[in-house]
Formats: C-alpha cells, sequence, structure tokens
C-alpha cells in the first residue's frame, strides 16, 4: 500500500506570502498596505473612521508597537541571510538573557505579521485544489485527510488551515479536523496559537476590524508580563528548539513509499533535520518527486543527494528522483490514497 509524504517549503505559499527574496520589500510597505485594507474594510463595514483610528494612531499603543516591531523585523532581515538565520544566532546565545528576550521579541514579531499578511487575500489556491483532490468527508461532515497522506511543512503560516475551512460546514472543524491531525507535521510551529479557544480561529481568518482588533490584543498578550502570566507565548518553533520532533517525524513518516518536495530548495542551513526526515523514510522509500521550475531543478537535486552519506546510497537513489516543471498545482501523484 502506498504512503505520501508532502515536504513543504516556502514556495508552496509563494502565490499569497514572500519568500526570503521579497520578504524586505513586503515589509517595507506594509504598514501601507494594511492601512489601505483598514479603510477598505470601514467602508465595506460603515464605521465611522475616529472609531477605529486608535488602531495605527500613536492613542493605540500597542498598535504602534506592532508596527514598530515589524519595522525592526525588516531591519534585521536586511542584514541577515533570512529570518531563521537571525533566529538561530540568537537561540545559540541562549544562556544571555537579552539574546532570549530577543528571540521571542522575533516569535511574537513573526507571528502577528503572518496572521494579518496572509489575511488580506484567499488561501493559495493550489491548497484548494489541493484538497478539493483528496479530501472526504465523514459521518459528521468533517473533511479528512487519507490515512496514508502526511504533510511535513517548513512554513510558519496557515495557509493549510486556511484553505481547509473552506470544506467545512462550521469554521470550529478546522481545529480538530486539520490543526490536530498526527499526520501534519510543523517544523518551525506556528503563527497562529491554536491551543487558546479565544485565538484559535486567527489563522484562518480573512482581514476585518474585529480580527485587527484581536491580532493587535494578541501582540500586546505576547509582549507584556500579564499576557505571559495566563500562558500566551508564540507558537513558532524552531526545529533546533524541538527536542522530541526526531521521535514524532520517525513515527509519523516510516513507511513512506513516494515523497513529494514542493516550493523547498533543501538549504544547508537545515541540513541536519533534512537528513533526519530522509532517514526516517529511506527503508521504503520509492520514488522522489521534486517539484520546481526547470533550471532549478538540477541543483535542487543535488543537495538532495548529499543527504546521503554513502555513494552507493547516492547512485541508488538519483534513478528514483524525478521532476515535476509544472508549479500551477501541487503535483499528485498517481498512487495516491484514498
Amino acid at each position: 500500500m502506498s504512503k505520501i509524504t508532502y515536504l513543504l517549503g516556502a514556495g508552496a505559499s509563494c502565490e499569497y506570502l514572500p519568500m526570503v527574496k521579497g520578504f524586505p520589500e513586503k515589509l517595507a510597505d506594509f504598514k501601507d498596505r494594511l492601512q489601505e485594507n483598514i479603510d477598505i474594510r470601514l467602508h465595506i463595514e460603515n464605521k465611522n473612521l475616529a472609531s477605529t483610528e486608535y488602531l495605527l494612531h500613536p492613542r493605540g499603543k500597542y498598535a504602534e508597537d506592532l508596527i514598530k516591531y515589524i519595522n525592526w523585523l525588516k531591519e534585521k532581515v536586511d542584514i541577515h541571510a533570512s529570518i531563521d538565520t537571525y533566529a538561530k544566532k540568537l537561540f545559540i546565545k541562549k544562556d544571555n538573557n537579552e539574546a532570549i528576550k530577543e528571540l521571542k521579541k522575533l516569535k511574537a514579531t513573526l507571528s502577528c505579521y503572518f496572521l494579518l499578511e496572509q489575511s488580506f487575500k484567499p488561501a493559495d489556491r493550489r491548497y484548494d485544489n489541493f484538497f478539493a483532490s483528496i479530501l472526504s468527508s465523514n459521518s459528521n461532515g468533517i473533511p479528512l485527510l487519507p490515512d496514508g497522506i502526511n504533510i511535513i511543512t517548513w512554513n510558519y503560516d496557515t495557509q493549510l488551515e486556511k484553505s481547509y475551512e473552506g470544506f467545512c460546514t462550521d469554521s470550529s472543524l478546522v481545529y480538530t479536523g486539520l490543526t490536530l491531525n498526527k499526520n501534519i507535521i510543523r517544523l518551525n510551529g506556528t503563527c497562529a496559537l491554536p491551543e487558546k479557544d479565544n485565538t484559535r480561529f486567527l489563522g484562518h481568518c480573512d482581514f476585518n476590524i474585529p480580527f485587527l482588533e484581536e491580532v493587535i490584543k494578541l501582540f500586546k498578550n505576547f509582549t507584556t508580563i500579564e499576557g505571559e502570566v495566563v500562558g500566551y507565548q508564540p507558537n513558532i518553533s524552531f526545529a533546533w528548539e524541538k527536542k522530541d520532533i526526531e521521535d514524532k517525524v520517525k513515527q509519523e513518516l516510516q513507511g513512506t513509499t513516494t515523497l513529494v518536495i514542493i516550493g523547498y530548495s533543501l538549504p544547508y542551513f537545515n541540513r541536519e533535520t533534512d537528513q533526519m526526515i530522509i532517514n526516517a523514510m529511506h527503508p521504503t522509500l520509492v520514488k522522489i518527486f521534486i517539484q520546481v521550475q526547470e533550471k532549478e531543478y538540477q541543483s535542487h537535486k543535488e543537495r538532495l543527494l548529499t543527504l546521503y552519506d554513502v555513494i552507493a546510497m547516492k547512485k541508488f537513489m538519483e534513478d528514483k528522483i524525478e521532476m515535476v516543471s509544472g508549479t500551477d498545482l501541487f503535483y499528485i501523484p498517481d498512487d495516491m490514497p484514498r
């Protein structure tokens, strides 16, 4: 029986969310785009500007602080190869109290930024097509992933939840039907905070004024002692911070027959975790598909093969790797479980 594992990187959400190269530009004009969306919603919701002006006005301290933090995030992105690079730098200095505070600030800012950024547009349509192709429904009306499919993602975003909600009769089903699904592994955690009932919905909301108010409240709880005391901590947690991630990966990915890599370049930075993922699947792995633009395929393939230490094993696996050149839809293998 086939078992399919999808390995997703930033390219899997690139239609609506920034990749590493486009991140500084997105952060630079974020305030303008946020204000534009506020103006649109004020008109649609027929609200008086004076009643919501505090959202981006100095009178709204936490809204102002959130914009300051996002500007600070851009400064860090400008001088580092990636956000992950800066996070790793802070993590290595974890015995330093200032570094610990800075890492939490980074996670809090990233979380709120991604919640807002992805609220401006619908879910990446490729997720919609993917779910439409594979989901079924149980007797309670909950959309179900086939048992033989795993999704392991490096992304902080909640595009999976946002798309999945469109197949639900009630948005509350997203948490039980997808977020808690053991076959979905989030290597870097998520920008949402699903553990708390009052914030669970934020990961799959479209932008409106009440939603913005809730994100600002979340930011306040992330950045104040009062919020920390009642358990508000950013849910982004990088792979190198998770001591139990290897056990979960081995348990869920064992028996994988087909690996589909989408939007992920297998950077050296993530090599240790990627090697652990490949090792968990290797004994039963029959086929590997790399979905990427043709000009990038060879470099992705070479980086994948470096995860195998033995030369003979590299040669053996090379024949199992195939390119999927089209990127307009997520690739679905012929042996996809139903």
